[in-house]
C-alpha cells in the first residue's frame, strides 16, 4: 500500500491536498513552520559540512512534510475514526483469509491462480509481492507457517498499522481490553512478526509501570517477562531468527543488504561520524549502501540527535494533546514512542509522509486546544501586515 505513505506519485498527491487545503480556507499552524525551520537548519550544516546537495531530494523531503500536514488539515478530528476502522477491517479479512488458507490449503493455489492475476492487472506500480487487493500473499506459502500480510508489503508492514490503530482505540474507549482490540491483539499474533511482537512487549510493559500500581507492577511485569522469554525460546522465528540475523551481520557484514541488523550497525557508525546534526540525506559511501530499510537508526544517521529528538518531541506532543482530550494517562506517550522506535527497528517508516502526519495529527481540530503554546498563523491576515499602508514593504 504504496499510496498510505505518499511515495508514489508524491507531487501529484501533494498538489491536490494543497489545493484542497487552501480551498477549505485551513491556517497554517506555527508548529508546521517550526518544524520545516529546524530540518532546514539541519540540510544548511549538512550541505557545509559534507559539501553534498541534491535539491531534488530536499524538495521531495519538504512535499512529504507539507502532503501529510495538509491531509491532516484536510480530515482533522475524524482521523483516528478513519484509521482504526479501515484497519479493523482489514484486521478482520485477513484473518478470515489466513484462516481459510490453512484449514483449506487447495485455496491457496486458487488464489495464486485466480484472484492474484486480478490484482496484478490493476497495480500500477510492479512489486515483488502478489496480492489481489485486500491481501498479499506473503512469500513461501507452501514451506513455512501462513503469515498474516493483511492488505500491506508484508507481515511487519501490516503489525506497524495494527499497533497504530490498537493505541488509538486503546486511548479512545480507555480500556486495554474491547472487541476492537482484542480482534487487533489477534491479528498481530497472525503476523507473527518479531518486531511487531517485541514492540508490543515494550509497550505492554511501560504501559503497565505508567498506569498501574507498584504492587500491580510487580505481579503482571514478571508474568509478562517470563512468558516472553518461554516464547523466544521456543518458536523458531523469535529467538532462532533474531539470532541467525544477528550471526549474519558478524560474518557477511555489508553482503546482507537487506538484514535490519546489518542496517542498524551501517546507521549507527554513521551517526558516530556527525552525531549532532547527521550526515543529511545526500550521503552515499563507496559501496553505494543503501540501510534504509532499518528507519530509526536511518533517522538517527541522517539527522543526528538533534533531528532525531524533534522529531519524536512532536510526534509525542500529539499523544499527549490526544491523551488529554480523552481524559487518559499523559504518561501513555512514553510507551508508545518506545513502541514505535522498535517497530522503526525493521521497518523504514520515519522518513515517509504517513509518519511525519503523526507529528502533526492531533495538534488541529478539537486536539489543539490542549497546546500551551499553540498558536495559529494566518496567512491571509498576516502576510498584508508586512506592506504599510503606503503600499511600501
Amino acid at each position: 500500500m504504496p499510496f498510505l505513505f505518499g511515495n508514489e506519485h508524491l507531487v501529484v498527491a501533494a498538489f491536490f491536498t494543497f489545493i484542497i487545503y487552501l480551498a477549505k480556507g485551513n491556517k497554517l499552524d506555527r508548529v508546521v513552520i517550526t518544524y520545516c525551520v529546524i530540518f532546514a537548519v539541519l540540510f544548511i550544516l549538512q550541505a557545509l559540512a559534507f559539501n553534498q546537495f541534491v535539491l531534488s531530494k530536499f524538495l521531495a523531503y519538504y512535499l512529504r512534510i507539507f502532503y501529510a500536514y495538509f491531509t491532516i488539515k484536510i480530515v482533522k478530528d475524524d482521523i483516528d475514526v478513519i484509521l482504526i476502522n479501515q484497519i479493523y477491517f482489514f484486521c478482520i479479512t485477513s484473518l478470515i483469509i489466513t484462516l481459510t488458507f490453512i484449514i483449506f490449503p487447495n485455496t491457496i493455489d486458487y488464489a495464486y491462480d485466480a484472484l492474484v492475476p486480478i490484482g496484478d492487472a490493476i497495480t500500477l506500480n510492479k512489486s515483488t509481492r502478489q496480492h489481489f487487493v485486500i491481501y498479499t500473499m506473503e512469500l513461501g506459502w507452501q514451506t513455512e507457517i501462513a503469515r498474516n500480510s493483511g492488505p500491506f508489503w508484508e507481515p511487519g508492514g501490516f503489525g506497524v498499522f495494527i499497533y497504530l490503530a490498537f493505541i488509538f482505540n486503546l486511548i479512545k474507549q480507555g480500556t486495554f481490553f474491547n472487541k476492537k482490540n482484542v480482534i487487533f491483539i489477534l491479528t498481530l499474533i497472525s503476523t507473527q512478526s518479531t518486531t511487531a511482537y517485541l514492540a508490543f512487549f515494550v509497550f505492554c510493559s511501560l504501559y503497565i509501570l505508567l498506569t498501574k500500581k507498584v504492587s500491580t507492577s510487580f505481579l503482571l511485569l514478571p508474568i509478562i517477562i517470563v512468558i516472553s522469554i518461554s516464547l523466544y525460546s521456543s518458536v523458531d522465528f523469535l529467538g532462532m531468527k533474531i539470532e541467525n540475523m544477528i550471526n549474519d551481520s558478524q560474518t557477511m557484514g555489508k553482503q546482507q543488504v537487506y538484514s535490519r541488523v546489518v542496517s542498524g550497525n551501517v546507521n549507527v557508525d554513521r551517526f558516530l561520524s556527525s552525531p549532532i546534526f547527521g550526515i543529511g540525506r545526500f550521503y552515499v559511501d563507496e559501496d553505494d549502501f543503501s540501510p534504509g530499510n532499518n528507519g530509526t537508526t536511518l533517522l538517527l544517521a541522517e539527522f543526528g540527535i538533534i533531528g532525531f529528538f524533534f522529531y519524536f518531541l512532536y510526534m509525542f506532543r500529539s499523544y499527549r494533546n490526544y491523551c488529554e482530550e480523552h481524559n487518559f494517562n499523559t504518561r501513555i506517550p512514553i510507551a508508545i514512542v518506545a513502541g514505535w522506535l522498535v517497530l522503526g527497528y525493521s521497518q523504514g517508516i520515519f522518513q515517509k509522509s504517513f509518519f511525519f502526519g503523526l507529528s502533526f495529527m492531533f495538534l488541529v481540530g478539537k486536539y489543539a486546544k490542549h497546546s500551551v503554546d499553540y498558536k495559529i498563523t494566518n496567512f491571509k491576515k498576516k502576510f498584508p501586515t508586512l506592506i504599510n499602508d503606503a503600499g511600501k514593504v
